[in-house]
């Protein structure tokens, strides 16, 4: 018989933890934040609880936290939205890869994935992209209130020059350039290069970045180019981008784009040896580039982390770091990046407009995020 679902209430007790995703959770269709959300994560922030984990009487807030995919630099963005009313207490960006502090604005806890495993992902999905010509998908139109939101270009417009030369000179090479797929990453640069024998020898300790820095190849940047609201680094080759890397910085968030197909449609149609890390070939022997973790957070592109990490796994770190009982955990999310956290809480919640399997998995659905209904569940505590 299945466990019974939690609920809270402040006449009963209320979460310890609120934690909720942006895009398609926290975030409008229009991807900004409305007023009512606002005044409700405000709400549940000021309000003084007795916490059922702690052995005095002492009143504390709830704390509230932001994980998500993005970069810490576009969450602050949306922090910025609520303009001092409300600061998260903790922020988990690019899917459980880095933890940042909105009132220092600094980052910490970055998990690398290995630059051996990311070189052999790229070559694997280059491989892997490479071999669909299907017709160009068509994505949702991008708002112009989130420039950090991507469009895959219409086949018509903006033509690539390179697309427009092969095509006029060989119209078998079509289908292959518009199918060529594109890559980005967020690296952290050291501020202490080690320029020794590789791999380091000696005790040296790496000194971070504040921010990520954002590298993405020519192809990346035709299509995306017009979303840009950052400084970025574009690069000719990823592949030597990435054998460049050892000693001077470390990858925490991998992307690729199929210039002719939607996330969703990419990732369905890839080898469950890529999709699934615990799969081996009938030899014993993974027939995937090990370690890494792909999913995907909408309809723009891939992402893939280091082994293991996910929203969860930092979310299980930050609650172990403050002893927060998970039962006293409510989490808000809406696509599979969203699984492992809202798996861990004692109370997950899926929005009405999320993935089907993610409702599934969800203790409850709530209203869609164009219903408010992460504001709605909130004040339905204090009600």
């Amino acid at each position: 018989m299945p466990a019974p679902v939690i609920t809270f209430h402040r006449s009963e007790k209320l979460p310890t933890l609120l934690v909720t995703d942006l895009d398609g959770t926290l975030l409008t269709p229009q991807h900004t934040i409305s007023p009512r959300s606002i005044k409700a994560l405000c709400l549940a922030q000021s309000y003084s609880n007795t916490s059922p984990s702690t052995t005095t009487t002492a009143q504390q807030h709830m704390q509230i936290m932001i994980a998500s995919g993005r970069s810490p630099r576009s969450i602050q963005k949306v922090i910025d939205l609520f303009h001092g009313q409300m600061i998260p207490d903790a922020v988990i960006c690019c899917n459980g890869a880095l933890n940042y502090n909105p009132r220092t604005r600094q980052i910490s806890v970055p998990q690398f994935m290995p630059l051996d495993q990311a070189l052999e992902m790229v070559q694997t999905l280059r491989a892997q992209i490479r071999g669909f010509m299907t017709p160009r998908e068509k994505v949702p139109e991008k708002s112009l209130l989130n420039p950090d939101q991507y469009l895959l270009q219409d086949q018509n417009q903006n033509q690539d020059p390179t697309t427009t030369t092969a095509t006029t000179n060989n119209n078998n090479n079509k289908g292959e350039m518009q199918g060529r797929p594109g890559f980005a990453c967020e690296v952290i640069y050291f501020l202490n290069p080690y320029t020794g024998p590789q791999p380091p020898t000696t005790d040296w300790t790496p000194q971070y970045a504040q921010d990520t820095t954002f590298v993405c190849d020519k192809t990346w940047e035709f299509q995306r180019k017009h979303t840009f609201y950052y400084e970025y680094t574009s690069i000719d080759s990823f592949e030597q981008f990435i054998q460049s890397l050892p000693g001077r910085g470390g990858i925490v968030k991998l992307m690729a784009l199929d210039r002719n197909r939607i996330a969703p449609v990419v990732y369905e149609s890839l080898p469950v040896s890529l999709t699934s890390p615990t799969t081996t070939t009938s030899t014993g022997k993974e027939d995937r580039p090990p370690g890494l973790t792909l999913t995907y957070s909408g309809d723009y592109f891939l992402e893939i982390s280091a082994a293991g990490v996910n929203k969860g796994l930092g979310l299980s770190a930050y609650c172990a770091l403050h002893n927060i009982p998970r039962e006293e955990v409510v989490a808000f999310g809406d696509l599979l990046n969203d699984a492992e956290m809202l798996q861990f809480a004692g109370l997950g919640l899926c929005m009405g407009n999320g993935h089907e399997d993610m409702k599934k998995l969800a203790d409850r659905v709530i209203g869609t995020n164009a219903e408010d209904g992460l504001a709605v569940e909130v004040e339905s505590w204090f009600a």
